[in-house]
């Protein structure tokens, strides 16, 4: 069993293999199943030596560093890393903790606001061409292999932990298969030097939500983003550069519900910078930011991995609410907004998912047509607003609203939500088990909330402009 964790038996896992493409579009991450050659970095050296820093990591692997990162890295080296697993438990998904295996290296993301790596566990078997150095020298190797002796003659002298078949030392620590000289070392744990404090590696520390104003962002020094003031120019000199910009040119929701009930989004020059190392997408317009949507990355849901969890805070007077909390606390602690009924929340909520999606569906369309969905049955778009749309597009689905409509045993949808059902997109096609979202609308924010496991997806903040 991996230290720091629990029995295994009720996880989720999910395997993912990736294989070259042509697809070139910037979003093609994880839940997909694709690697796209142009989007990645460039890797760095080989994987098959790692190098030993106690208390601060393994190799390319830094304790602190966030989920999302340590699994675009691992996307990058499809060489070194044709297969991993990920597992997590999926009947408390938004507050499981989550592991991620690589060949002989297991990696733990416990439960926590920032879903950073806390431990790092490789299993040193003499069948294995992974490498393990020390100050630049090797420590274990096929050849080479790790014994007690090895380990006292690099490390110096510590106390035996738990018996004699384990050496501690601060920020880690080897299990060995016997008690002599010459017993093998089995495995090596890196963890924090002191226990729960992990370097800080991310400079995204927190995210306080501001319904109908904005963001504070915790770098570690404070940036606040006001909607409607805080310029283009703004966030280059605080957050710099985004990974990528999308340029909205989605108009169905001006043609299905009107542009002026909207919001007047869909213009030429509204674009979302998409800052997914922090998990955020703000949208400009006219050179000023006017939404802020943070993500949660919870695992399960159509959208894990396509952003890191941004670790957003909303205060309230009865206390502060976050993913994990329940609908119905933000219901008890929020002022409805006048318009935050079916319609009104299409206005202010639907447009900002689908804007970012439209991307990832192109992108999953081309994807397909390169081979990647090779065999797979194509599906029709079941909720495209009008024919001209294009296919596999979430929408929001009206009519399931009521439960005996889909027949698929799903609880009835709250009458002022409106339904998201990412399955429809493109590249989606054959992946199981993917639930539908629930946009719920409250004075200046809009929760998107997963119907399986009642995570709280995204926070959209917006303001009526002045």
């Amino acid at each position: 069993m991996l230290p720091g964790s629990s029995d295994n038996s009720d996880l989720t896992s999910l395997s993912y293999s990736f294989s070259s493409s042509n697809n070139s579009n910037p979003y093609s991450h994880f839940h997909h199943y694709s690697y796209s050659e142009s989007s990645a970095p460039s890797p760095p050296p080989s994987m098959d030596t790692l190098e030993l820093a106690p208390g601060k990591g393994l190799g390319l692997f830094r304790l602190g560093d966030t989920l999302w990162h340590v699994l675009d890295t691992m996307r990058a080296r499809k060489d070194d890393v044709p297969k991993l697993e990920v597992s997590w438990d999926p009947k408390n998904a938004p507050k499981s903790a989550v592991t991620v295996h690589a060949g002989a290296v297991t990696l733990l993301f416990p439960s926590s606001r920032e879903q950073r790596l806390s431990l790092i566990h490789v299993a040193l078997d003499t069948s294995s061409p992974l490498s393990i150095t020390y100050e630049g020298v090797v420590l274990a190797s096929r050849s080479h292999p790790l014994t007690r002796s090895g380990v006292a003659r690099a490390l110096g002298p510590t106390y035996a932990a738990d018996g004699a078949q384990r050496l501690a030392y601060p920020g880690v620590t080897f299990e060995l298969s016997g008690s002599g000289r010459e017993d093998a070392v089995v495995s090596l744990s890196v963890a924090p030097r002191e226990e729960g404090v992990l370097p800080s590696i991310e400079p995204l520390l927190k995210c306080t939500i501001q319904p109908g104003r904005g963001a504070t962002l915790s770098l570690p020094h404070d940036v606040e983003i006001v909607l409607q003031e805080t310029t283009a120019q703004d966030l280059l000199l605080d957050l710099g550069t985004p990974l990528r910009k999308y340029w909205k040119e989605d108009d169905r929701l001006d043609r299905v519900w009107g542009a002026e009930r909207n919001g007047g989004d869909a213009q030429a020059n509204a674009c979302f910078w998409n800052y997914f190392q922090h998990g955020l997408d703000l949208l400009v317009v006219d050179g000023v930011v006017t939404k802020i949507i943070a993500h949660s990355n919870i695992p399960g849901t159509p959208e894990f991995q396509q952003y890191a969890r941004c670790p957003w805070i909303l205060p309230t007077d009865a206390g502060e609410l976050d993913f994990t909390s329940p609908l119905s606390a933000f219901r008890s602690q929020l002022p409805s907004s006048s318009d935050s009924k079916a319609t009104g929340v299409g206005s202010n909520a639907h447009n900002s998912h689908l804007a970012p999606d439209m991307q990832r569906t192109e992108s999953r369309q081309s994807h397909s047509s390169n081979g990647g969905g090779a065999g797979k049955k194509k599906h029709k778009n079941r909720g495209s607003p009008d024919p001209g749309s294009r296919p596999g597009t979430p929408v929001t689905d009206m009519q399931s609203r009521d439960s005996s409509r889909d027949g698929a045993g799903r609880e009835p949808v709250p009458a002022d939500a409106m339904v998201l059902d990412r399955s429809v997109e493109g590249g989606l096609d054959g992946v199981l088990g993917m639930s539908r979202s629930q946009l719920v609308g409250f004075d200046g924010l809009v929760v998107e909330v997963d119907e399986q496991s009642k995570g709280i997806c995204s926070v959209q903040v917006w303001r009526d402009p002045v």
